[in-house]
């Protein structure tokens, strides 16, 4: 009978402890998706700012060559 209980005890554990480890991995993986996303964000301001000051500058140098 004792060894059943700690069988059942085993179980349950393991369970326990194998999903806080799934519920810590999806927390790491939500936040590094969380964070690319704002690296792709801050990329694409980038890259709108780079086209309209070089469009800048390339209508100031049309316009006074």
């Amino acid at each position: 009978m004792n060894t059943t209980q700690d069988d059942y005890v085993r179980e349950k554990t393991r369970r326990i402890v194998g999903h806080a480890a799934l519920r810590r991995a999806s927390r790491i993986i939500q936040t590094w998706q969380a964070e690319e996303q704002e690296k792709t964000r801050i990329a694409k301001h980038i890259l709108l700012i780079t086209l309209l000051l070089a469009a800048s500058g390339g209508i100031c140098f049309y316009l006074f060559r």
